[in-house]
This record gives structure tokens, sequence and C-alpha cells, in this order.
């Protein structure tokens, strides 16, 4: 193992012409845009962004893309080949991403410094109306160079703001210090060993000692190792088919904890090392096809007897672990369903799986190992779960647990739009189509009244209905605006609308919600409840 240094720009030099790429054993990038800008105000600045990681490996193995990667394949011949990058992979596809100009990172240049006693801070910013304009420069139009320093000048010589003997050397010089950021010299460690086992093992030390993977990424890692192309074509191709096909966006790390919990019962691990290691490929391929088959039943139980059809409405997509574990066993009867649909709301209602809940699925995989059923589900978490309450709707949240529940609620009692008696069950398409929160007594007549925002907007005075639906009903209130629209009382019913007019008046306002939030909760449980 030796040290190297490599300027930024040769480095995408050799991701361009597939000279380094990923291994499989890689995570995708996760970046969010704050530290895609921090990064490239690091490089301005010159400040340091640590080593990297090579692997120079001699034949090739499973991998990953960067963009205009070409595949080798496994066991081929790849002289020539500088490596695989098994760390810096987030750096080096940030700056690829905004040397390219990807349309989710349009980072911006300030040619003028914004604090004068620190002139390069702040100079970096995502595209806005605020900074539309010719101070502001695309930062890949200048590490690019589809601009030079001087074409910059020369394109500043029309602003009013802009005086050439005051400004024209330090935009030139500061867009060169930017131009130079691919020049910058980041330090390599380079692994030659041709072990693919001893790669990954380094791999994961090198990240888990460094605390920034996750127990989930380098589970991953291990399975890569042990299953090649399993998590590259596979597990990559159900993540990508669920998201595009569904509207459920399951990563490949959560499909990996399925697939981790339906192999070997349990999904606390101590060490990555003990989940796959022990077993043939074939047993894991065996397994996976089981987690594919729980994971289509648990779609089909989400979508045809919840009701949510999309990830938008999963509180914790933690809950659905158990019944994709289950599922992979057997199908749900009617009775089943009921019972499922029935935990899940109560378990995302009581946030039963936020957090950091690993020990707690653990117990609850291993418990119903030998009882893979939903009653035996419901008993491990009786605890955690319970009867639906008025306070459940004191939220002002307009999503989460309470409007996923309302909205399961809506679309099994066949609830209509209020004008045009359009199904809410998220199949109606078109113009202003999508569905909104409609206040029951309207934000301007509350003002009016006295109100502040945090007793108007409040769980017990939303109701659901289409864009398109949203009543222009100003400071009217409801007992005059449901009159005037014509709206029938078993929409109003369908939605829990006490039907004591007396409470559709503002003076009774506070009394409206409090008998308001009776009536969910009374509703749902008797749905919950239902057969």
């Amino acid at each position: 193992m030796g040290t190297n240094n490599k300027s930024i720009g040769k480095l995408l030099e050799h991701i361009d012409n597939s000279e380094l790429v990923l291994p499989e054993i890689q995570r995708d990038f996760i970046w969010d845009k704050k530290s895609v800008l921090m990064l490239l105000d690091s490089l301005y600045r010159r400040l340091p962004i640590g080593y990297m990681l090579v692997w120079k490996a001699k034949k090739a193995v499973a991998q990953k893309n960067f963009k205009r990667v070409v595949k080798k394949r496994i066991g081929q011949s790849i002289d020539g080949f500088y490596g695989y990058l098994l760390d810096g992979q987030q750096r080096l596809t940030a700056i690829q991403l905004v040397r390219d100009s990807a349309d989710e990172y349009p980072l911006m240049f300030s040619l003028r410094p914004i604090d004068a006693k620190d002139p390069d801070s702040g100079r970096f910013s995502y595209r806005a109306r605020w900074n539309s304009n010719a101070w502001h420069i695309p930062v890949s139009d200048i590490i690019s160079k589809q601009l030079s320093p001087i074409n910059i000048v020369d394109n500043l010589r029309s602003e009013a703001d802009f005086d050439y003997n005051r400004d024209a050397n330090n935009v030139i010089a500061d867009v060169t210090k930017l131009q130079n950021i691919l020049d910058y010299s980041v330090g390599l460690i380079e692994f030659e060993d041709d072990n693919y086992h001893k790669a990954t093992e380094l791999f994961i030390r090198f990240n888990s000692t460094g605390k920034k993977l996750k127990s989930s990424d380098l589970v991953a890692a291990e399975l890569a190792l042990t299953v090649p192309n399993l998590v590259s074509n596979s597990i990559t191709k159900v993540s990508s088919s669920f998201s595009s096909r569904y509207n459920f966006n399951f990563t490949k790390p959560f499909l990996i904890q399925c697939l981790a919990a339906i192999h070997t019962h349990k999904i606390d691990f101590k060490k990555s090392t003990e989940v796959w290691t022990s077993y043939s490929e074939k047993q894991i391929h065996n397994s996976w096809k089981k987690t594919e088959k729980g994971l289509s039943r648990a779609i089909e139980f989400i979508t045809g007897t919840v009701k949510w059809d999309s990830d938008t409405w999963l509180p914790s997509i933690n809950s659905l672990i158990p019944l994709i574990y289950m599922l992979s066993n057997d199908k749900f009867t009617h009775d089943d369903r009921m019972l499922a649909r029935k935990w899940l709301l109560q378990a995302s209602v009581y946030a039963a799986f936020s957090g950091s809940v690993y020990s707690e699925l653990d117990r609850i995989i291993r418990g119903i190992k030998n009882e893979p059923n939903i009653s035996k589900l419901i008993s491990l978490t009786k605890r955690s779960t319970g009867k639906i309450l008025p306070e459940h709707f004191e939220t002002s949240r307009k999503s989460g647990p309470a409007i996923a529940l309302f909205i399961s609620l809506l679309r099994n009692r066949n609830a209509k739009n209020w004008i045009n008696r359009t199904p809410l069950d998220g199949s109606v398409m078109g113009h202003n189509a999508e569905l909104q929160i409609h206040h029951f007594f309207s934000r301007a007549l509350l003002s009016k009244h006295g109100y502040d925002s945090e007793a108007i907007n409040t769980f017990a005075n939303y109701t659901i209905i289409s864009k398109d639906t949203n009543l222009d009903i100003s400071d009217m209130e409801p007992i005059q605006y449901i009159e005037t629209y014509g709206i029938r009382k078993q929409d109003l019913i369908l939605q829990c609308i006490p039907q004591d007019k007396e409470l559709w008046k503002v003076k009774n306002y506070k009394y409206f919600l409090g008998e308001r939030r009776k009536l969910l909760a009374r509703t749902c449980n008797t749905f919950l409840d239902s057969k």
C-alpha cells in the first residue's frame, strides 16, 4: 500500500475515460446540496478535503457506474486501468455533477466578494431569482472553461455598476482561482493487492473507523462481495421499478435490510460480516426471490387495502419490514388484511417505528420467526399501539401519521370531491387534480376574528379536496358556503364534519374543533375495527 498525489482534474479525466470506476460494494451518491456547495467552497479556499482510497486491481470485478463508464467483464484483464475508488466517491461525484451542469446542482459563483473582511466567503449559492444577473456565473461555465476570465470581464462592461479600472483585475483573479480547483492536488492511498475480499475488508474498515458509513452500508458491501452483481443488477432493478411503476421509493439499503431479515430472521447485527459469509450464493439468491415476493405482496396490500398510492403517506418505512417478512412466507387472507391495516395505521399514529429501532425490529422478527402471522405481530407490539385518541388530531402538520390515517379512511369510504364528485383515491389525473388541504373555517375568516396561525392551522380544521375544487370562500362561514356551493351532507359526514350547524359558525370555532377531534377518533376506531 502506497501513497500518491493527483489533481482533481486528472481524477475526473480517469473517470471520464473509464479508468477510475466504482466497485459494486460502494454505496450510492448521498450528498445533499449544502454538502456539494461546501466542498466547492473548500476547494476554492484551498482547504484540505482529505485523502482518497483507490484499489489498483489487475482484473475486473462487479462494478457500479459513474457516468460514461465502460463496464468490464468480471475477471477480464484490465491493463492500463487506474483503479476502483474505495473512498472519495461523494467528493468526486459532487465535483463532476457541478462541472457537468447537472440540473440538481445549479451552483453559481459571485464575481465580487460578499464580505469585504473575508473576500472568499459566501461566493457560492444555488441559482435563484436574486442571483440571476451578470455578477453571478454558473460554476460549470467556469471550471469547464466554457467562459474565460476575459470573456466574463467583457460581459460585465455593459453593467452600470462595473468599473473596469476597479473591478477587472479582481474578477480575472477570482475566476482564475476558481478554474484552478481542477489543479487541486489530492492525496491518494493506493492499495495494490488483487484480492477482492481484502479490498472489501479495507473498504469496510476504512469507512467504519471514520464513522462515514452506516451499518446498512457495510452490510450491503459484504453482500456485494459474497454475491457479485446481486446488488448492482437485481436489487437495483427492483428499486428502480418500485419507484417508477408504483411511486414507492424503496432504496437499495432498505431492500437489503428486508433481504437480511428474511435470510437470517434478524435485523440488528453487531458485525456486518456475520450476515452473509456463512451462506452460499444460491441460498442468498433464494432469499432474494422470497424478498421480491414479499415486496410485491406488500405493495398490493398498501395500495389495495390501506389505499396509499405512494410513499408520500408512509410515516415510517421501518414499519413495513415485519409485513414484508410475513408476506414473503404467505399471502394475507381477508381477515389478515383488515388486522394488518389496523396494526399499520395504529403503529404509525403511535410512532412505533420512528427513529433508530433496529433492536425493536430485531425483537419482532425473531418473535414472528416461528409464527409469521399478523396476530403474533399484534401481540408483540401491543404496548406501542392502541386506540386512536382525539389528541392525535391536535397536530398542525399537513403530513405524517394523522393525515396518512385520514387518507386511508377517506379512500376506503369512497369519499368524493365536494363539487365535481370525483373520487379522492388518487386515480384522477390531469390539471389541478392533486389533493390539497382545505381549511373548513377559512384562514381569512379566522384571522379576521383574531385567531393566530396555531389556532387556524390545526388538523381538526382540515379537509381534503382536489386543487381544482378548492373553494374560493374568502371569509365566508361554513354555514354560508356549504349552502352556496351545494355541498352534500353525505360528503361532509365522510370527512367527519359534525352535523350540528351551530358549530359551523365562527363564534363556535373552538367547540367545533373539540367535537371534530372526538368524531375523527371515533370514526377512525370504527374503521380500524371493521372486518
